[in-house]
């Protein structure tokens, strides 16, 4: 049933209105000081021009190193999954970051998706149906934005959580996504956001932990709430409270 379902996805990446349709050879080019503001132009994969040398290892990564794009990050850094090299807050003049966002812009380098959708979109489950099912990753593809929610659903303080973010759900095409923080299965999962009466989709358990530390910096206390673009420019990022209601609702342009 897995295969089946990716293969569904990969011939509905292929065929969709979607792929390409970040190209617009008539916007000014993508540059190191606009890449910030052109993110519907980010790449969804980089590597490095160089061989760099982070400071957490030993060994420099080699050239042509290659990534996924997390987020390009203000102050001219990118943040990007090398897989089992390690995720790191490279700068952008040590990619190919800008020579692939202009290949996008002049549509020589198709997006199948906005970079955050394409990256959690299919792992999504859908808790709302019993039994709970992949969320429609044609829907997912379509958000403007997600509010992405770092918790335990186990924890005593989750249901309060819950109820606190629900007026939130789906507000001006922004999907709230939760990430649990647990080693609960996905049906426990599905059955605890039904007795909640909060149905948001949430992301599959042996997918959750690499993810979450792919999207939250290191020592972010959680539970945690992110506010992000489809394309995964960070908005808002908070440990969760109460308090951070307002600067979610002021989060969104």
């Amino acid at each position: 049933m897995r295969l089946l379902r990716c293969c569904f996805l990969l011939l509905w990446i292929a065929t969709s209105p979607l792929r390409g349709a970040a190209a617009d050879p008539a916007a000014p080019a993508v540059t190191p000081k606009n890449l910030f503001a052109s993110e519907r132009f980010w790449p969804y994969h980089v590597a490095l021009v160089h061989a760099w040398k982070p400071d957490e290892r030993a060994q420099p990564l080699r050239a042509g190193t290659s990534g996924v794009l997390i987020r390009v990050e203000p102050g001219g850094m990118a943040r990007i999954d090398f897989g089992r090299d390690g995720l790191y807050a490279v700068p952008v003049g040590e990619t190919d970051l800008v020579a692939q966002a202009e290949r996008v812009r002049r549509g020589d380098l198709h997006k199948t998706a906005p970079n955050l959708a394409l990256a959690i979109g299919p792992r999504l489950l859908d808790p709302a149906v019993v039994p709970f099912k992949p969320v429609d990753f044609a829907q997912t593809s379509q958000r403007r934005g997600f509010l992405a929610v770092f918790a335990d659903p186990g924890a005593e303080g989750f249901p309060a959580l819950a109820k606190s973010l629900a007026p939130l759900r789906e507000r001006d095409g922004v999907l709230t996504i939760l990430f649990p923080q647990s080693s609960r299965s996905d049906a426990q999962v599905a059955e605890q956001l039904r007795a909640l009466d909060w149905t948001v989709p949430f992301v599959m358990g042996h997918m959750s932990e690499s993810l979450t530390r792919s999207l939250l910096p290191d020592g972010t206390p959680l539970p945690a709430v992110a506010l992000q673009t489809s394309e995964g420019r960070l908005l808002v990022l908070s440990p969760w409270s109460p308090d951070a209601i307002p600067a979610l609702n002021a989060g969104w342009p």
